[in-house]
């Protein structure tokens, strides 16, 4: 669960899950070819043998040119279906009867195959019946798959359903309904939202509290500061529901969190994830007064004896990190020093915080790390940081 937080945390730093639809393929009629009669053939056994050995002469080169025109023409005749809008019109057919009256794992891969129609129109068409269909559906994998689709299509006409199936009796269609509320960015569902997640025990892990902090925080919900910092407040609250609020307060950009947040950054007693998180949101806020407060840790960290640093690794980078992503020049020194690490997962993290800075002061360690830094990983991500600054670096290396 940890590992999933520190990714959210690298994301927002740094910047963000795609449906893989079954496509269906129509059948098409298999060639009968036994079905012509053949004439008797009277011949000597000679004669036979004679015949069939010209023919096997014959056959590779003949077969080779076959084998070639015939996957000309296969593919020919692929380009010419796909361009034709009546094998999409009877896919469409199929899809809509499927939703209608297959089976339930036949119609979640004709929900499914909504993602491979090409006209908008035939997706319409789709989603118009899912609209009709999906408020009454029973089965909550059909649901589930019916509210990604819409999701993805950025069906906003399937908002209201959506909406209400925040109450469906399924977790799984209630956390998939709060996520694609947020890829539809549905705002008129914010008040439901935060009367749910009020409802929600803090005590305790769930699939579905996450999902409404993730999207409450997406949705800019202010009006659930307050309520968050409480929560954080609350020794109760679960360690990784504590570090989802901290991040979803930086979530907001609201600048009157900054004095919390930099209270919880600055508390040695407070737990190191915490405070790591806490400096995210200090610079997704936009509070850059506090990069002083940021760089006094930093050097205390500097100042601890080695086997103590090691355990504050991850805050000296989230520090770092910050740093960067206010504008700071400070960073540069630490992130070059990080450049020398022998770890390579630093390395790698120091790159892309460099990238995001463009500083030019880097161009020369970057160009030393892109062609002789020992992780294959490090030196592609160095050439893409200079690409990105403009430098022109040489790709048949």
């Amino acid at each position: 669960m940890r590992q999933t937080i520190v990714i959210i945390a690298i994301i927002a730093l740094t910047g963000t899950i795609p449906l893989f639809a079954q496509t269906v393929k129509k059948s098409t009629p298999v060639d009968k070819l036994n079905n012509k009669k053949t004439t008797d053939v009277k011949a000597d056994e000679q004669s036979t043998v004679i015949n069939k050995s010209k023919t096997i002469s014959n056959t590779p080169e003949k077969n080779k040119k076959n084998t070639q025109q015939t996957a000309t023409t296969k593919q020919k005749s692929d380009i010419t279906q796909d361009k034709n809008p009546e094998v999409e019109k009877k896919k469409v057919e199929w899809i809509k009867n499927t939703i209608h009256y297959g089976i339930h794992s036949d119609r979640i891969d004709a929900i499914k195959s909504a993602l491979t129609l090409k006209e908008q129109s035939n997706k319409d068409d789709v989603i118009k019946l899912l609209n009709q269909l999906m408020p009454d559906e029973t089965n909550p994998e059909v649901k589930r798959t019916a509210i990604t689709i819409a999701g993805e299509l950025k069906s906003t006409s399937s908002a209201p359903w959506i909406i209400n199936s925040l109450n469906d009796k399924s977790e799984e269609v209630r956390v998939e309904a709060v996520y694609a509320i947020e890829r539809l960015k549905a705002t008129e569902a914010i008040p439901k939202l935060v009367s749910i997640v009020k409802e929600q025990n803090f005590t305790e892990n769930s699939n579905f509290t996450e999902a409404l902090i993730n999207t409450l925080g997406k949705l800019k919900a202010t009006e659930l500061k307050d309520f968050a910092i409480e929560r954080i407040k609350e020794t109760k609250t679960t360690d990784n529901l504590r570090q989802l609020l901290v991040l979803f307060l930086g979530d907001l950009e609201d600048i009157s969190a900054k004095d919390f947040l930099l209270q919880l950054l600055k508390d040695k007693d407070e737990d190191t994830t915490i405070r790591s998180y806490a400096a995210v949101s200090l610079s997704k806020i936009g509070a850059k007064d506090t990069a002083k407060d940021i760089l006094e840790i930093l050097s205390e960290i500097d100042n601890y004896p080695l086997s103590k640093r090691k355990d504050y690794y991850s805050l000296s980078m989230y520090c770092t990190a910050s740093l960067v992503k206010m504008g700071d020049s400070n960073s540069i020194p630490r992130l070059m020093e990080a450049l020398r690490s022998d770890n390579p997962v630093v390395r790698l993290k120091a790159v892309e915080l460099i990238k995001d800075l463009k500083d030019k002061r880097t161009v020369d360690i970057l160009k030393y790390k892109m062609n002789y830094d020992p992780s294959p990983r490090v030196q592609k991500a160095a050439r893409e940081a200079l690409k990105a600054m403009g430098i022109e670096v040489d790709e048949s290396k």
